[in-house]
Protein backbone atom coordinates (compact mmCIF):
# COMPACT_ATOMS: atom_id res chain seq x y z
CA UNK A 1 0.00 0.00 0.00
CA UNK A 2 1.03 3.06 -1.00
CA UNK A 3 2.09 5.71 1.84
CA UNK A 4 -0.07 8.95 2.56
CA UNK A 5 1.06 12.18 0.60
CA UNK A 6 3.21 14.46 2.99
CA UNK A 7 1.04 17.64 3.39
CA UNK A 8 2.44 21.26 3.66
CA UNK A 9 0.63 24.43 4.06
CA UNK A 10 0.25 24.41 1.21
CA UNK A 11 -2.43 21.88 0.88
CA UNK A 12 -4.19 23.79 2.61
CA UNK A 13 -3.56 27.51 1.79
CA UNK A 14 -6.19 29.23 -0.51
CA UNK A 15 -8.53 25.66 -1.36
CA UNK A 16 -11.83 25.47 0.11
CA UNK A 17 -12.37 22.16 1.69
CA UNK A 18 -14.96 20.80 3.37
CA UNK A 19 -15.16 21.39 6.64
CA UNK A 20 -14.92 17.78 7.92
CA UNK A 21 -12.10 16.81 5.19
CA UNK A 22 -10.37 20.15 6.84
CA UNK A 23 -10.22 18.47 10.37
CA UNK A 24 -8.80 15.08 8.60
CA UNK A 25 -6.36 16.71 6.90
CA UNK A 26 -5.41 19.19 9.77
CA UNK A 27 -5.15 16.26 12.30
CA UNK A 28 -2.87 14.17 9.87
CA UNK A 29 -0.55 16.98 9.33
CA UNK A 30 -0.34 16.83 13.27
CA UNK A 31 0.27 13.28 13.46
CA UNK A 32 2.97 13.02 10.11
CA UNK A 33 4.90 16.08 12.26
CA UNK A 34 4.18 13.78 15.55
CA UNK A 35 5.72 10.74 14.16
CA UNK A 36 9.30 12.11 12.78
CA UNK A 37 12.06 12.30 15.16
CA UNK A 38 11.80 15.82 17.27
CA UNK A 39 8.70 16.33 16.05
CA UNK A 40 7.37 16.46 19.63
CA UNK A 41 9.67 19.27 20.20
CA UNK A 42 9.20 20.61 17.13
CA UNK A 43 5.26 20.98 17.58
CA UNK A 44 6.05 22.21 21.56
CA UNK A 45 8.73 25.09 20.29
CA UNK A 46 6.62 26.55 17.56
CA UNK A 47 10.00 25.50 15.28
CA UNK A 48 9.28 26.43 11.82
CA UNK A 49 6.26 28.32 10.07
CA UNK A 50 4.41 24.75 9.23
CA UNK A 51 4.59 23.95 13.35
CA UNK A 52 3.26 27.31 14.24
CA UNK A 53 0.45 28.02 11.45
CA UNK A 54 -0.81 24.27 12.66
CA UNK A 55 -1.02 24.72 16.45
CA UNK A 56 -2.13 28.60 16.88
CA UNK A 57 -4.83 28.54 13.50
CA UNK A 58 -5.65 25.45 11.63
CA UNK A 59 -6.04 22.84 15.24
CA UNK A 60 -8.03 25.84 16.83
CA UNK A 61 -10.33 26.43 13.14
CA UNK A 62 -10.63 22.42 13.30
CA UNK A 63 -11.63 22.52 16.51
CA UNK A 64 -14.40 25.27 15.97
CA UNK A 65 -15.46 23.50 12.59
CA UNK A 66 -15.86 20.11 14.59
CA UNK A 67 -18.60 22.13 17.51
CA UNK A 68 -20.61 23.95 15.28
CA UNK A 69 -20.68 21.12 11.98
CA UNK A 70 -24.09 18.93 12.25
CA UNK A 71 -26.87 17.63 9.52
CA UNK A 72 -28.50 21.19 9.53
CA UNK A 73 -25.30 23.33 9.44
CA UNK A 74 -22.56 22.12 6.81
CA UNK A 75 -19.11 23.72 6.62
CA UNK A 76 -16.40 24.50 3.97
CA UNK A 77 -13.40 26.38 4.72
CA UNK A 78 -11.06 28.70 3.15
CA UNK A 79 -7.99 29.06 5.35
CA UNK A 80 -5.19 31.58 3.66
CA UNK A 81 -1.34 31.71 4.97
CA UNK A 82 -1.25 35.48 3.75
CA UNK A 83 -1.22 38.65 5.60
CA UNK A 84 -5.04 39.50 4.63
CA UNK A 85 -7.49 40.67 7.47
CA UNK A 86 -8.87 37.12 8.25
CA UNK A 87 -7.55 34.01 8.82
CA UNK A 88 -9.88 31.97 6.76
CA UNK A 89 -13.67 32.70 5.38
CA UNK A 90 -16.41 30.04 6.20
CA UNK A 91 -18.98 29.25 3.65
CA UNK A 92 -22.01 27.64 5.14
CA UNK A 93 -24.91 25.47 3.91
CA UNK A 94 -27.81 23.32 5.11
CA UNK A 95 -31.26 23.44 6.69
CA UNK A 96 -30.22 26.07 9.06
CA UNK A 97 -29.96 29.19 6.56
CA UNK A 98 -33.69 28.34 5.37
CA UNK A 99 -34.70 29.37 8.83
CA UNK A 100 -32.46 32.90 9.57
CA UNK A 101 -30.42 30.13 12.14
CA UNK A 102 -26.92 30.69 10.59
CA UNK A 103 -25.28 32.76 8.02
CA UNK A 104 -24.21 31.82 4.76
CA UNK A 105 -20.46 33.16 4.71
CA UNK A 106 -18.89 33.91 8.06
CA UNK A 107 -15.11 35.41 8.20
CA UNK A 108 -12.74 34.30 10.78
CA UNK A 109 -9.69 35.51 13.06
CA UNK A 110 -7.79 33.69 15.73
CA UNK A 111 -5.55 34.60 17.95
CA UNK A 112 -3.45 33.34 21.08
CA UNK A 113 -4.13 34.49 24.63
CA UNK A 114 -1.25 32.88 26.86
CA UNK A 115 0.77 34.43 29.51
CA UNK A 116 4.05 36.19 29.15
CA UNK A 117 6.23 33.34 30.38
CA UNK A 118 4.65 30.27 28.38
CA UNK A 119 6.95 30.29 26.47
CA UNK A 120 10.05 29.77 29.05
CA UNK A 121 7.39 26.81 30.43
CA UNK A 122 7.55 25.04 26.62
CA UNK A 123 11.32 25.52 26.41
CA UNK A 124 12.01 24.32 30.50
CA UNK A 125 9.92 21.30 29.43
CA UNK A 126 11.96 20.69 26.07
CA UNK A 127 14.70 20.16 27.77
CA UNK A 128 13.60 17.68 30.75
CA UNK A 129 12.15 20.31 33.18
CA UNK A 130 9.56 20.54 34.73
CA UNK A 131 6.78 23.14 35.36
CA UNK A 132 5.10 24.67 37.90
CA UNK A 133 2.74 27.18 35.65
CA UNK A 134 4.12 30.27 33.73
CA UNK A 135 3.99 32.67 36.92
CA UNK A 136 6.74 30.50 38.52
CA UNK A 137 9.07 30.57 35.82
CA UNK A 138 11.64 32.26 35.34
CA UNK A 139 15.08 32.90 33.67
CA UNK A 140 18.12 33.87 35.04
CA UNK A 141 19.46 36.92 32.84
CA UNK A 142 23.35 36.30 33.51
CA UNK A 143 23.17 32.62 33.03
CA UNK A 144 20.06 31.76 30.73
CA UNK A 145 18.82 28.85 32.58
CA UNK A 146 15.33 28.66 33.39
CA UNK A 147 13.85 27.62 37.02
CA UNK A 148 10.32 26.32 37.65
CA UNK A 149 9.25 26.88 40.93
CA UNK A 150 6.29 24.95 42.81
CA UNK A 151 4.65 27.91 44.93
CA UNK A 152 0.82 27.96 46.66
CA UNK A 153 -1.78 30.07 44.95
CA UNK A 154 -5.09 30.92 44.54
CA UNK A 155 -6.70 28.76 42.32
CA UNK A 156 -10.20 31.33 41.88
CA UNK A 157 -7.12 33.96 41.33
CA UNK A 158 -5.49 33.00 38.63
CA UNK A 159 -8.93 31.73 36.88
CA UNK A 160 -9.83 35.68 38.02
CA UNK A 161 -6.26 36.71 35.88
CA UNK A 162 -7.38 34.30 32.78
CA UNK A 163 -10.52 35.60 32.37
CA UNK A 164 -8.86 39.45 32.45
CA UNK A 165 -6.08 38.46 30.10
CA UNK A 166 -8.43 36.72 27.93
CA UNK A 167 -11.32 39.54 27.90
CA UNK A 168 -8.12 41.93 27.11
CA UNK A 169 -7.44 40.37 24.11
CA UNK A 170 -10.86 40.02 23.09
CA UNK A 171 -11.24 43.89 23.22
CA UNK A 172 -8.10 44.43 21.46
CA UNK A 173 -9.28 42.40 18.77
CA UNK A 174 -12.92 44.94 18.91
CA UNK A 175 -10.90 47.09 18.04
CA UNK A 176 -9.63 46.44 14.86
CA UNK A 177 -13.00 46.94 13.48
CA UNK A 178 -13.24 42.97 12.35
CA UNK A 179 -17.19 43.53 11.73
CA UNK A 180 -20.42 41.16 13.12
CA UNK A 181 -19.79 38.67 10.19
CA UNK A 182 -16.60 37.75 11.80
CA UNK A 183 -15.91 34.46 14.27
CA UNK A 184 -13.30 35.39 17.02
CA UNK A 185 -11.39 32.32 17.99
CA UNK A 186 -9.54 32.46 21.18
CA UNK A 187 -7.26 30.05 21.95
CA UNK A 188 -6.16 29.67 25.56
CA UNK A 189 -3.00 27.99 27.63
CA UNK A 190 -4.34 28.45 31.23
CA UNK A 191 -1.67 29.04 33.88
CA UNK A 192 -2.42 25.75 36.05
CA UNK A 193 -4.62 22.58 35.50
CA UNK A 194 -7.98 23.43 35.34
CA UNK A 195 -11.33 22.12 36.40
CA UNK A 196 -14.50 21.78 34.97
CA UNK A 197 -16.01 24.99 37.91
CA UNK A 198 -13.22 26.57 37.38
CA UNK A 199 -13.38 26.71 33.14
CA UNK A 200 -17.23 27.88 33.63
CA UNK A 201 -16.06 30.29 36.19
CA UNK A 202 -13.69 31.88 33.71
CA UNK A 203 -16.30 32.41 30.81
CA UNK A 204 -18.80 33.24 33.20
CA UNK A 205 -16.15 36.15 33.88
CA UNK A 206 -15.71 37.11 30.07
CA UNK A 207 -19.29 36.89 29.29
CA UNK A 208 -19.73 39.48 31.98
CA UNK A 209 -17.16 41.69 31.04
CA UNK A 210 -19.57 42.50 27.77
CA UNK A 211 -16.86 42.89 25.04
CA UNK A 212 -17.83 39.89 22.97
CA UNK A 213 -20.70 41.12 21.15
CA UNK A 214 -18.72 43.36 18.71
CA UNK A 215 -18.12 40.05 17.13
CA UNK A 216 -20.72 37.45 15.34
CA UNK A 217 -19.22 34.81 17.65
CA UNK A 218 -16.48 34.74 19.73
CA UNK A 219 -15.49 30.45 20.41
CA UNK A 220 -12.73 30.63 23.67
CA UNK A 221 -11.17 27.01 23.77
CA UNK A 222 -8.34 25.57 26.23
CA UNK A 223 -5.43 24.62 23.68
CA UNK A 224 -4.81 21.19 26.23
CA UNK A 225 -8.45 19.93 24.75
CA UNK A 226 -10.35 20.17 27.46
CA UNK A 227 -12.80 22.87 27.36
CA UNK A 228 -14.44 25.65 24.96
CA UNK A 229 -17.36 27.35 24.65
CA UNK A 230 -18.87 29.70 22.88
CA UNK A 231 -19.92 32.94 24.33
CA UNK A 232 -23.69 33.74 24.52
CA UNK A 233 -25.00 37.12 22.54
Amino acid sequence: MAKPQLLELTDFDGHLIDGLSFCRKVYRLFDQILEVPGGRSRLRMLRSKTEKRLVEELIPIARYIQYRYHEAYRIKVRWNAGSQRHDAVLLCSGDWLGHGLAARRLAVEVTMSVHPNEHLVRENVDKGGASFGPENTTRDKKTGKIASEARAGDGWTAMQELAERVTAQIRAKATKGYGSDTVLIVGVVPNKVTLHPEWNEVVRQIVEANVHKAFAEVFVLDRSGSFCATLPR
